[in-house]
């Protein structure tokens, strides 16, 4: 085996650099489409809860088409701990897996496949396909409990391990992993799912090289690292040279720790970024701690999706953005702290602290605040059929943060994965469940008034049929909204209840353990979007439209956008012009957001 850097190979002309490339990234594609057409689990058949990437030899990422953003970069250093850890000892046919957070994974549930590819003897590729799990074990079915205060209550630790010789199942190693799940069997299969995806990869990637050649694809390799280094150094070289500070706030940790901040200096320098997070929160007792390869990535999402939506996602992008995070703090926790609510809580405050840095140097260019995932996983067993199940509750989505140019999208997933996430389709989860799903309509208000508006959250109400339903509530939003931005309000907050309007109703916080019997309720209205400018200079005619459309209320439009309509719902232009001037230079309606932009501190250094 061979993985250290190849040396430099001949100058690859643009069109032939450009096709592999392209076929690169198309191979990754089918690594999705063949993840999704042989697993069997929901959350991976129509949910899309898998990334897939492709390395070469050293491993540096080429490509990564198809999957979340919160996988961006952590899958890498998943491949580098193997690589490390097996130097010397990968053989043709061997296949690994990881998931422990403090070795390269991000949360439990996250289980990455690494299959390394040989070519006349030496390895050139990676492929990698990271998944969540609908379980992994620990204390709670789902694999996320609220209550988890250590990792080893989250489930089993996978440090690197080889899981195939010679592209057959070393089974006494599946059995040790399968036999630590509440669904042993299911989890094998999307395991073998996985593993098929990379199949699939080191097919084409062995065809490709037969066609272009060793040297070539190497080359090209090479040159891919270099290129998104030098898209990423110019978009940063872009922003005025200085530090900016912003930050985010988590409702709490579902113990002792409330309105935990995240706070990052982002220190611009010529062509690099620092992101410095010292006087970020502790790490906290409980499961919201976010591993530093969690961390990075949500950084890494945060600059790309705002000054660098051109370049490729691959290592080479990363080269220019350092990253301090002391040791102990909540985006660089010690062992053996729970991180299970790493990938969505924390990784989104990260993402926002990230995004409202940037807006200072960046104004035209970053969005509002995203909704936050604020919901249960519900377990238990199907009187129908005597079948356990989980159901992680993914069409309870709400809305995105609008951008400088456009609303913000209604019924998406949260902030860190950028709308990746899908929402299954409720007929397959009623039979999948014993549930009647009774309201799944968009929440008018709910979005944060604007310049542009935020996408709306969902209301989403169901009734169980079975006689003990466990619900394991993980999630945040539930106290502060996402925010708006240059003058943009923010957006709703989530609202979880149990029996709403019946007695006992439960008003659920962000985190807790819950049980629900036959004919009880659970509805949510899933927070909106934050808003992007100011109100008063958003369009009256579409103001009109959102009214009509039933995204906006009439009062909304009056309060919010100071737009007068008539009793036919017409714009009263001149009502209209007079209250716009009433308002302008007066205090907003409501309370500024509980989050906003910090402020720019020239001259000043990460530490």
């Amino acid at each position: 085996m061979s993985s250290a850097t190849p040396p430099p190979a001949a100058e690859v002309d643009p069109i032939t650099f450009s096709v592999i490339f392209h076929r690169l990234k198309t191979i990754n594609r089918e690594m999705g489409i063949t993840m999704m057409r042989t697993s069997r689990s929901q959350i991976f058949a129509e949910v899309h809860d898998f990334s897939c990437a492709i390395c070469d030899g050293t491993p540096q990422i080429v490509a990564q088409e198809d999957g979340i953003p919160s996988h961006t970069a952590s899958s890498m250093i998943a491949a580098k701990s193997i690589a490390e850890q097996f130097a010397g000892d990968i053989l043709p046919g061997d296949i690994f897996i990881i998931n422990d957070a403090y070795t390269g994974g991000t949360h439990l549930a996250d289980l990455t496949v690494i299959k390394p590819i040989f070519i006349a003897g030496e390895m050139l590729f990676m492929a990698i396909n990271r998944a969540h799990h609908e379980d992994i074990g620990g204390m709670t079915a789902g694999s996320y409990s609220p209550m988890a205060t250590e990792i080893f209550h989250e489930g089993i630790r996978i440090p690197p391990l080889r899981i195939c010789r010679d592209n057959q199942p070393i089974r006494d190693v599946v059995e040790m992993v399968k036999i630590n799940t509440r669904l042993p069997e299911m989890l094998w299969s999307d395991i073998r799912a996985q593993i098929a995806s990379c199949d699939v990869a080191e097919a084409r990637l062995i065809a490709l090289v037969q066609e272009y050649g060793r040297s070539t694809m190497q080359a090209v390799m090479q040159g891919i690292q270099t290129y998104a280094e030098r898209q990423m150094r110019a978009a940063i070289a872009r922003l005025p040279d200085g530090t900016y500070v912003g930050e985010a706030l988590l409702d709490d940790d579902g113990f002792d720790a409330r309105d935990v901040n995240v706070r990052v200096a982002l220190t611009v320098r010529g062509d690099e970024i620092i992101a410095d997070f010292t006087g970020t929160h502790p790490q906290t007792r409980g499961p919201i701690n976010s591993p530093l390869a969690n961390s990075a990535t949500s950084v890494y999402v945060g600059v790309l999706t705002a000054i660098g939506q051109d370049v490729p996602r691959v290592e080479g992008a990363y080269a220019p953005i350092q990253i301090v995070a002391p040791e102990g703090c909540l985006v660089n926790p010690l062992p053996p702290a729970p991180v299970a609510s790493a990938t969505l809580d924390t990784a989104c405050a990260i993402l926002e602290a990230t995004w409202m840095a940037l807006a200072q140097a960046a104004p035209d260019q970053v969005p509002a605040g995203w909704n936050r995932k604020a919901g249960p996983t519900f377990t238990g067993r199907d009187p129908r059929n005597g079948r356990f199940f989980i159901q992680f509750c993914f069409c309870g989505m709400g809305g995105a943060g609008a951008n400088p140019d456009a609303d913000g999208i209604s019924f998406t997933s949260d902030g860190i994965d950028l709308g990746g996430l899908l929402s299954p389709n409720i007929e397959t989860m009623e039979l999948q469940c014993p549930q009647l799903n009774l309201t799944h309509e968009l929440l008018r208000d709910s979005g944060g008034a604007g310049k542009f508006r935020g996408g709306l959250g969902i209301e989403y109400r169901l009734r169980w049929h079975a006689s003990k339903v466990n619900a394991s509530m993980h999630g945040d939003g539930v106290r502060h909204p996402p925010y708006g931005i240059q003058g943009g309000r923010p957006g709703s907050v989530n609202r979880p209840i149990i029996n709403e309007g019946r007695a006992g109703e439960i008003r659920m916080p962000s985190k807790g353990l819950f049980e629900l019997g036959a004919g009880d309720t659970y509805t949510l209205y899933a927070s909106g979007g934050g808003g992007w400018g100011d109100p008063l200079e958003r369009d009256a005619e579409i103001v009109r439209q959102d009214v009509l459309n039933e995204y906006v209320s009439r009062a909304a439009a009056r309060r919010e956008y100071g737009v007068v309509l008539t009793r036919d719902l017409e714009v009263d232009k001149a009502a209209t012009r007079r209250l716009r001037a009433q308002r302008a230079g007066s205090p907003p309606a409501e309370a500024a957001p509980r989050r906003s932009p910090g402020k720019r501190s020239k001259g000043s250094t990460a530490k």
